[in-house]
């Protein structure tokens, strides 16, 4: 059920050492594709990345707030086209990411957004530099985010909403 769906995505950053079986990568995958776009635009392209050196690298791409992903089965960088979304690349790639995300959770995978886009690498330069340089991603894509995916280390606490009363209006603000 999608509300017991909803209530255990967490963000997980201590992951087991267990696999991610492929057949589940690809499920995970493909449900990302089965997110919606703006118009129904084909802008989408994910990079799955299981290589240990290159999780390690990726655990630096930016100010340390990703080292995580360096003990991470898969990490995965949402990207999209912004020859094909040029507006709405961002929010594309924030719903598909969401859409992997949900798949993960449904499968036992955890796994965290992390932020790249609006992000600054140690030198201070946009940190998706360094991440289109280690996974050779051409300038035409938007790199949104990486998620990384694994068997979560710990229990996972159910997530608690936010308080309705104080977050939600009808008609008027």
């Amino acid at each position: 059920m999608f509300e017991d769906l909803i209530k255990n995505r967490r963000s997980i950053r201590k992951y087991s050492d267990k696999k991610i079986d492929k057949k589940d990568l690809e499920s995970i995958l493909k449900a990302g594709l089965y997110s919606p776009t703006a118009k129904g635009r084909d802008c989408l392209h994910f990079v799955a990345v299981e290589d240990e050196d290159t999780l390690l690298e990726l655990s630096k791409f930016k100010n340390n707030k990703e080292s995580f992903i360096k003990d991470c089965q898969v990490a995965v960088a949402v990207l999209t086209d912004k020859d094909v979304a040029d507006i709405t690349y961002s929010q594309d790639a924030c719903i598909a990411a969401t859409f992997l995300m949900f798949a993960a959770t449904e499968l036992g995978i955890g796994s965290c957004f992390v932020n790249v886009r609006s992000d600054k690498d140690p030198d201070g330069f946009n940190a998706s530099k360094k991440v289109r340089e280690l996974l050779d991603i051409p300038e035409k894509y938007n790199v949104e985010c990486i998620l990384s995916m694994g068997y979560p280390l710990e229990e996972v606490r159910e997530k608690q909403p936010f308080d309705f009363e104080t977050h939600v209006s009808y008609e008027r603000f």
